[in-house]
This record gives structure tokens, C-alpha cells and sequence, in this order.
């Protein structure tokens, strides 16, 4: 069965990743040279799918230990703990019984099972951790057999801003006195919250602070998209013109999930050549078949601030939504009551802020607030 080749989720291969070589250098060089990474960037632009092209790669299989950790679900340390006893237990342990055996040795008193899930495979271990100190004591012995391993191991914590949310206190100087102290522990710090992350390293009273390398994760350089798309594209028989693979980036800022999705959809169809006309047919079905999920948007926030996401759309973005000449135009009330409409939208993550510019996150709703709302 031949492979529709614009992933919307998962990895393969090189072979259906686009660009990100300079990152991904950065990347291993970092980990080569004993330097922990931070990577940040906006939700949808590809962190987990450069994260697993980077542990794709020859040099790093071979030489180390590869675990991706992903606490976006964690809402406290217990959660996390069990997240990360998970993903490493999945990677240095091949085994139920070995794991078993680990875990009664390791985990005494936690009365630890284990499971097989049979859709993925993967191994569910669970077991209680009443306590914050529980939790931290575990926390402990996962460090502690990872430093114990034959080969040194590269980490991931993605989403990694979620222990910002975790009601324990001090979850950062927790984690960071017990990874200090490794040499066997290589860190990859993933987020997709910059304020949050860029604060915890780069705050000179926080137990991160400056502990890592920086690396912020921009949209991929047009040509190199447009290159790609229309090579995956003449892999089965369809043509795009260099015009027609701008417009799809136009249209979707250039964000890789949104490229990829439209891409997709569009390779789905079989058409021989794909021109503006067909691109937009296609983004309006797309848009319309998500209808019913954006109109739940409505229903969920203020009038005032339904309007002010609907504004902010129609414009593409705005510098200076409390300006008098925005707010007439859109006829969106006073001043204090757009700051607190920004303010929510902002916690709701339907909106963030680009440089100086609010946008609306999701690529498509927004589109679709400004075509049919």
C-alpha cells in the first residue's frame, strides 16, 4: 500500500521529513557535547517530529539510550512520575517479567502491575504514590537506574512547562537536584509555551537557570517546503506549480501540521495537477467538515470575546488590539473589556502572541472565521 507521504502525526523516515537540518545539527551537537537543550516553539510546528528525526539518526541509536517523555496530560507529580517511570521502563527494559523484577526491587511498597497494552504493545505499569515525598523518593530511583545504564541515555520532557500547573511546590528544584548530579543524562526540554519556558532558564532565582542551551523552532524556510511538497507530490503523478505550493503555505502561515493536513488532503484525491482553484475547494471542504467543532467555540466564550477572536481573524493579526481605530472598526466595546477578553483568550490558548502581533492558534478556525463568520 503506497504511503500518502505528508504525515499529519507519527514518524518513518528522513524520507518524509522535511528540512530541519540545521536543528537537528544543533541538536546532536548539543547532546555530543554534554549540553542539555531547550526547544521551544509554537503548538503544531513539528517539536515532536524533529525530536524523533534526531533520534532516527545512526549516531544516536547506537550510542544512546533514547527516551521521549511526554507530560502534557500530567496535571500533578504523581501523574508525572508515573508518565516517566512509563517511558523509561518501555525503553531500558524489554521484558514484563524483567520489568516486574526491576520494579519489586526498585519500587518496594508501591505494590507496582504491570500490563501489556495489546493495540500498542507497550508496557502499563502502574502503581500508588500517596505522597509528594513518595513521588519525589520515585523520581529518585527512575534517575537512578537511567544513570546505571550501559549506554548514556538522551531525555525528553515534553511540554515540559505543564509542572508550572502541578499544585506541589518547588516540582522545578525537585527535578533539578536530582538530574544535577548525572553524567550519564543527556536533557531535552520541549514546550510549546515560550513565557513559560524561557522563565524557568532564564530567571536567575529558578533551579533551571541557564541549564540549557536555547533553541527556538521558526517555520521552515519556504523554498526547502516548497521543494518538498512538490516532490512528494510527483511521487504519485500529481503536479503543483512553485505558485501553487506558496499559496498552501500562504494559507496555513507556513505552519508544518496545517502544510501537512491541506497536503494531504490534497494527495488523498489523486488530482494529476493541483491549482489555486483546487487548493481553496479543498481548504473550504476541510473548514466545513470542522464546523460544528468551531461553532463550539462560540457557545463556550463571552460575546465580547467571541467578537474580539472574530476581529483579530478578519485582520490576520493585530499589534494593538486596545487601539481606539481597531475597536470602532469591529465595534468591540471599551478598552478594559478588550484587555480581558485578550487576557482570557490568552489562558484559553486560542490566542498567542507572535513577536508583537495576537494571532489566532488554530490556523484553520481562524480561516474559517474569516470566510464565513
Amino acid at each position: 500500500m503506497k504511503i500518502n507521504p505528508f504525515l499529519i502525526k507519527g514518524y518513518i523516515s528522513p524520507e518524509y521529513f522535511c528540512d530541519r537540518e540545521e536543528e537537528t545539527g544543533k541538536i546532536i551537537s548539543a547532546i555530543r557535547n554534554g549540553r542539555d537543550i531547550t526547544l521551544i516553539s509554537f503548538r503544531r510546528m513539528g517539536k515532536t517530529g524533529l525530536i524523533y528525526h534526531v533520534f532516527y539518526q545512526k549516531e544516536m541509536k547506537s550510542d544512546y539510550n533514547l527516551i521521549y517523555c511526554d507530560i502534557y496530560k500530567a496535571t500533578n507529580l504523581s501523574e508525572m512520575t508515573k508518565i516517566f517511570g512509563n517511558a523509561v521502563f518501555n525503553q531500558l527494559e524489554k521484558t514484563s517479567d524483567r520489568i516486574l523484577n526491576k520494579l519489586k526491587k526498585f519500587f518496594a511498597g508501591l505494590s507496582p502491575s504491570v500490563s501489556i497494552n495489546p493495540i500498542t504493545m507497550q508496557t502499563d505499569i502502574d502503581f500508588r504514590i500517596e505522597s509528594k515525598e513518595e513521588a519525589e523518593r520515585t523520581i529518585q530511583q527512575i534517575f537512578s537506574m537511567i544513570e546505571k545504564s550501559n549506554k548514556p541515555t538522551v531525555l525528553v520532557f515534553d511540554e515540559f512547562q505543564q509542572i508550572e500547573k502541578f499544585p506541589e511546590k518547588n516540582v522545578e528544584a525537585i527535578l533539578r537536584t536530582h538530574i544535577q548530579p548525572l553524567n550519564n543524562l543527556h536533557l531535552i526540554y520541549s514546550g510549546s509555551s515560550k513565557h513559560l519556558l524561557a522563565a524557568m532558564f532564564s530567571d536567575k532565582g529558578r533551579p533551571f537557570y541557564q541549564s540549557s542551551q536555547m533553541l527556538e523552532l521558526g517555520v521552515i524556510d519556504s523554498e526547502s517546503y516548497i521543494r518538498f511538497m512538490k516532490d512528494k507530490f510527483a511521487s504519485g503523478n500529481i503536479e503543483i506549480s512553485t505558485a501553487g505550493a506558496s499559496k498552501i503555505l500562504e494559507l496555513s502561515r507556513s505552519h508544518t501540521y496545517y502544510v501537512q493536513y491541506l497536503c494531504n488532503r490534497l494527495f488523498e484525491n489523486g488530482f494529476e495537477k493541483i491549482s489555486e482553484d483546487v487548493i481553496m475547494d479543498k481548504l473550504i471542504t476541510i473548514l466545513q467538515e470542522n464546523e460544528a467543532y468551531y461553532y463550539g467555540f462560540r457557545n463556550l466564550l463571552t460575546e465580547q470575546q467571541f467578537s474580539l477572536l472574530k476581529a483579530i481573524a478578519k485582520e490576520g493579526g493585530v499589534t494593538q488590539p486596545s487601539a481606539q481605530e481597531f475597536i470602532n472598526k469591529h465595534k468591540l466595546g471599551t478598552t478594559s473589556t478588550i484587555n480581558s477578553a485578550i487576557k482570557s483568550l490568552l489562558n484559553k490558548e486560542l490566542i498567542y502572541r507572535d513577536n508583537d502581533t495576537y494571532k489566532v492558534y488554530d490556523v484553520f478556525f481562524s480561516l474559517w472565521l474569516k470566510m464565513f463568520i
